[in-house]
C-alpha cells in the first residue's frame, strides 16, 4: 500500500517517483504534477513531482485499497533549520563528489598519456625534432637523419617514476575546479529527511454533497470502462477523458457532471457544443437520476448555423 502525505490545506501528494509511475502505468491514475523542475525553476511550461491527486482519484484509490492517507506534521509547514543544514551539507557532499570524479577522470587521462607527454618534453629540451618539425623539414627538403646519436641515446631512456609524478601533477594543476553552476543537481526521488514517526492517519470525507457525488460516480464509471481521466477545468469541464496514456493520446471528450434535474438554457448548450467543436473534442453531460449508481452521458455536437439573407 502507498502512503501519500496530505498537505496543509489537504491535498494528497505524491512525492515518490516510482509511487507515480506505479499509479499511473498499473492504475490509469493521472494526476496533476504540481512541482518545479530543479534546474528548471523559473518557468511553468514543465513541472515536477510532487502531483497533486484529484479528489475523485483519491476516493477511488482509497476504495481499492491502494493507498493510504497520512497527515505529515513537516510537510504543513515550511522547512526548519535542521531540514535547510541537511539540505546544505547534501549539496556540498554531492559538490565535492563531483569534484573528485571530474579529477579522478582527468587524473585516469593523464595517466594514459603521461609517457608521450614525457617524450615530447624531452624532444624540446634536447632540441630534437617533432612531428611539425619533421613536416617542416620534409617541406624543405631537409633529411631528419642528421639528428645527434647521444641526444637520441637521452630520449631513449626509462621514464622513472619521479618524472611521471612530477608531469601529472602539474597537468592536474592546470585542471580548473568545478564551478558550482556547472555541477549536476540531484533531483530526488522521493522526501530524504521525511519523519514518518510523526505521520498520523487522516480522515478522507470526500464525496460529501450531492454534485460531488456525482463528479464521483462519473469519475468511477469512466474508469471502470478503462479510460484515462484528467481535469478538464482548462476546457470547462469536470473532466478530460482519453482513450490512453496522456503522453501518447489526445483526450476525446470533455465531461460536465450536472444534476438529472437541471434545466440548461439554451445559450449553455450552444456554448458546451462550440467550446467542444473549438478543440476537437465532444463536450459530454454526465449526470446520475439515482442513488443506483448508473451514470447517464448526453453528447452535443455544434452542426454550425445556416446562413439568414435578409432583403
Amino acid at each position: 500500500m502507498i502512503t501519500v502525505p496530505v498537505s496543509e490545506d489537504n491535498t494528497p501528494l505524491i512525492w515518490n517517483a516510482e509511487d507515480w509511475i506505479k499509479l499511473r502505468e498499473e492504475h490509469r491514475i493521472v494526476g496533476a504534477l504540481v512541482g518545479v523542475l530543479p534546474n528548471l525553476p523559473n518557468q511553468e511550461v514543465f513541472h515536477g513531482l510532487p502531483m497533486s491527486l484529484l479528489p475523485e482519484e483519491t476516493t477511488l484509490l482509497l476504495e481499492l485499497n491502494i493507498i493510504c492517507l497520512k497527515k505529515i506534521p513537516s510537510l504543513c509547514h515550511l522547512p526548519g533549520e535542521n531540514i535547510i543544514k541537511a539540505f546544505e551539507n547534501n549539496r556540498q557532499k554531492t559538490y565535492l563528489e563531483q569534484e573528485n570524479q571530474m579529477k579522478e577522470e582527468r587524473k585516469l587521462a593523464v595517466m594514459a598519456l603521461v609517457d608521450k607527454i614525457v617524450e615530447g618534453r624531452r624532444r624540446k629540451q634536447l632540441g630534437l625534432d617533432t612531428k611539425k618539425k619533421r613536416k617542416k623539414c620534409k617541406n624543405e627538403n631537409k633529411s631528419d637523419e642528421t639528428e645527434d646519436k647521444e641526444k637520441i641515446v637521452e630520449l631513449l631512456k626509462p621514464i622513472e617514476e619521479a618524472e611521471r609524478q612530477e608531469v601529472l601533477e602539474e597537468e592536474l594543476s592546470k585542471v580548473p575546479p568545478l564551478s558550482k553552476e556547472s555541477a549536476l543537481t540531484q533531483t530526488f526521488t522521493t522526501h530524504p529527511w521525511l519523519n514518518l514517526e510523526s505521520a498520523s492517519p487522516f480522515s478522507w470525507t470526500y464525496p460529501n454533497t450531492h454534485e460531488e457525488k456525482i463528479k464521483y460516480r462519473t469519475f468511477k464509471d469512466l474508469w471502470n470502462r478503462g479510460f484515462y481521466i484528467s481535469s478538464g477545468h482548462k476546457f470547462g469541464g469536470d473532466f478530460l477523458v482519453y482513450p490512453g496514456d496522456p503522453v501518447k493520446f489526445h483526450s476525446q471528450f470533455i465531461v460536465l457532471c450536472v444534476s438529472h434535474s437541471k434545466v440548461l438554457t439554451v445559450h449553455e448548450l450552444v456554448s458546451f457544443g462550440r467550446i467542444g467543436s473549438s478543440v476537437r473534442k465532444s463536450f459530454v453531460l454526465a449526470s446520475s437520476p439515482n442513488d443506483s449508481g448508473e451514470v447517464i452521458y448526453q453528447s452535443i455536437k455544434w452542426a454550425g448555423s445556416n446562413p439568414v439573407h435578409i432583403s
